[in-house]
């Protein structure tokens, strides 16, 4: 049997041919081989079942090894993964071994609680690493293979849904991914098809609960599917959020393109248009340039109050790939939510984004004055400027310009509109957020055409920091928008933690030699202190 997807879970290896004992990183080590989930987050137990990667330095041999049939075995090239609980220590069923990442099997029949993994190279054993197991807690793969951006949910065809092959509403899709829970037979043998109907599987499409009709293994050791029909009437947009929730576990956030269109190609009122998503994924890579003005009003309990006034532009060369990775040119699709993290010692990093030289400055002229975004120190094609406590943002036209451009991006100048405010009604009533019953904001105010933005974070202290942030979208002249519970469980419980509510402008797009498209956006948010419990 070859394992799924090898060369989505084969993520860079570091390979220590000098040393001789396996070592497992020290944090995020071991974690679900499709999320990624890090440690601490409430995401972040592996289930009973669960194919699970474990990074470090010479746990397996230089060159990749894999199962290649069934029933798969515990020891590959030398290498056995130990799972010890209590008194008793289990090895679980391997999938590949490498020198720098290993993925394995947690056996169905681990304990829930607190676990210690230790790998096995050449009869010389590491360090253990504790990790917490669960029943269940679902992981999705992701095209970026980090477990972020587009998930890997596939619809007619077999085909993967991406923004020039989106979704349509009665599509039967299948998310692929892992963790919903023990399975009923020895976990080396070749999966059967059983609907787990026993596990109290939530799934949300947009915010939006939808049934599922399978639940279960796959086809290949440790992997699940959950089939479902992609609903009528709900969210649109290229990148609809994707949860799936167990009990009080919520996956984290994938997502995934749903279109109306019989051309299936996505396209989002506030972000990019089906006719520009076309042409970009109809090439290898294309330079992207974008602008971003940015207001923040933080008031804390009455203590202090700060405005915080930013600029910032970036113009990189990237691959479609990349695009879909993670969540930095991702707009949640109105009416809906996305969920990232950020912890010390994550894991592998984006590929490499080529920075592209649009010039010396980057020029913001309003009514205040002209404000110079600049070059960022070691990140080539990167410009920003803050002026802190100082406020150069104003409601109304803004004109954007390089000057003369730089070697890679030809000049270019364009207006964009900075926003008006709303008027947050309901502010000072939330100082807690109960992440089990979601919290609703209101709102008056906002120019018409343009769109609530609903932020958070909630933050756990290390080592390892992590903090957990969502932004939701809305019609502005909604007045009202609930982030639900399959958002805010994903978020840490903490007492140190913000929620911002404001608006946003829809994409503006802008020109240049060089460029295969540019975007710019602007946003005012207004922001509380606030606990999530």
């Amino acid at each position: 049997m070859r394992s799924f997807f090898a060369v989505l879970l084969f993520a860079s290896l570091g390979v220590c041919l000098s040393a001789q004992t396996p070592s497992i990183r020290t944090i995020n080590g071991v974690l679900n081989a499709a999320s990624y989930a890090q440690t601490g987050m409430p995401n972040s137990p592996i289930a009973q079942g669960a194919m699970i990667t474990i990074f470090g330095t010479n746990l397996g041999p230089a060159t990749l090894q894999e199962v290649n049939a069934f029933p798969i075995t515990s020891n590959l090239a030398g290498t056995s993964v130990n799972i010890k609980a209590g008194g008793t220590t289990t090895q679980a069923p391997m999938i590949f071994t490498s020198a720098g990442q290993v993925a394995a099997v947690m056996p169905s029949t681990t304990p829930v609680g607190t676990v210690s993994v230790s790998v096995t190279y050449n009869k010389v054993t590491s360090s253990s690493y504790n990790v917490q197991v669960a029943a269940n807690s679902f992981g999705t793969f992701a095209i970026n293979s980090q477990g972020n951006g587009t998930g890997l949910i596939t619809g007619p065809g077999g085909k993967v849904f991406v923004p020039n092959f989106a979704a349509i509403p009665n599509d039967t899709a299948v998310i692929w991914g892992t963790g919903l829970g023990a399975l009923p037979y020895n976990d080396a043998d070749q999966p059967t098809a059983i609907n787990l109907t026993n596990i109290p599987v939530e799934l949300y499409i947009g915010g939006q609960k939808v049934p599922t009709t399978y639940q279960g293994p796959s086809c290949c050791a440790g992997i699940n599917q959950i089939q479902f029909t992609v609903p009528t009437g709900g969210v649109e947009g290229c990148s609809v959020p994707v949860e799936v929730k167990i009990n009080n576990i919520v996956s984290p956030a994938v997502t995934m393109p749903i279109t109306s269109n019989a051309d299936r190609v996505c396209s989002d009122p506030n972000g990019i248009s089906s006719s520009i998503w076309e042409e970009l994924f109809s090439k290898a890579s294309f330079n992207l340039g974008f602008v971003d003005l940015s207001r923040t009003s933080e008031t804390f309990a009455g203590v202090f109050s700060q405005t915080t006034d930013t600029g910032s532009a970036g113009f990189i060369n990237v691959q479609p790939l990349n695009f879909l990775g993670g969540t930095t040119f991702q707009v949640p699709a109105i009416g809906s939510c996305l969920v990232t993290t950020y912890t010390e010692g994550s894991t592998p990093s984006y590929p490499t984004l080529t920075g592209l030289d649009a010039g010396p400055v980057i020029d913001a002229k309003g009514p205040n004055g002209t404000q110079a975004m600049t070059p960022v120190a070691s990140e080539k094609g990167f410009y920003a400027t803050t002026n802190g406590s100082t406020s150069f943002l104003s409601p109304g036209s803004w004109t954007i310009s390089n000057g003369s451009g730089g070697a890679a991006v030809g000049p270019f100048s364009f207006n964009m509109t900075f926003p008006q405010p709303v008027t947050w009604t309901n502010q000072s009533s939330i100082n807690t957020v109960d992440r089990a019953n979601g919290v609703t904001v209101t709102w008056t105010g906002g120019a018409p055409g343009t769109f609530a933005k609903i932020t958070g974070f909630s933050v756990i202290t290390g080592p390892p920091g992590v903090v957990a942030e969502f932004t939701c979208t809305a019609p502005i002249a909604q007045g009202t928008f609930t982030v639900g519970p399959d958002v805010l469980l994903q978020l840490p419980a903490s007492t140190t933690g913000e929620l911002s509510l404001g608006n946003s402008e829809p994409y503006t797009s802008f020109t240049a030699t060089g460029l295969d498209y540019g975007f710019a956006q602007s946003s005012v948010l207004a922001t509380s202190l606030v606990a999530y419990k």
